[in-house]
């Protein structure tokens, strides 16, 4: 009926599909990019001797989301997960999580 819409259509339907393959070609790319560079600071970490805890002895996902409380003001829920990741008292905990706010 209309050449000229199903020819446009055809050409915008290319080029949709030229443009997503172009995409997820870069996203792959992308993505075996961040997997050479984790690789690579595995192969550092493990170079230096990190053990994947810091000092005190909490591990890392565990201290991310203390942190993640100080800095949203949920200090109550921060001292807690110190404590379940340690068994400190209370006290201690709290004296942890108030040492820690106060080096940010």
């Amino acid at each position: 009926m209309f050449p000229f819409i199903e020819t446009a259509l055809a050409a915008i339907f290319v080029i949709l599909l030229l443009l997503f393959i172009t995409v997820s070609g870069n996203m792959r790319a992308n993505g075996r990019t961040v997997e050479r560079v984790e690789r690579k600071l595995d192969l550092v970490i493990n170079h230096l001797g990190i053990k994947g805890l810091p000092a005190d002895g909490i591990p890392l996902d565990i201290l991310a989301e203390i942190d993640r409380c100080i800095w949203s003001d949920r200090r109550i829920e921060a001292i807690k997960l110190y404590r379940q990741a340690t068994g400190a008292t209370l006290a201690d905990a709290k004296a942890w999580v108030d040492q820690r706010s106060a080096s940010y």
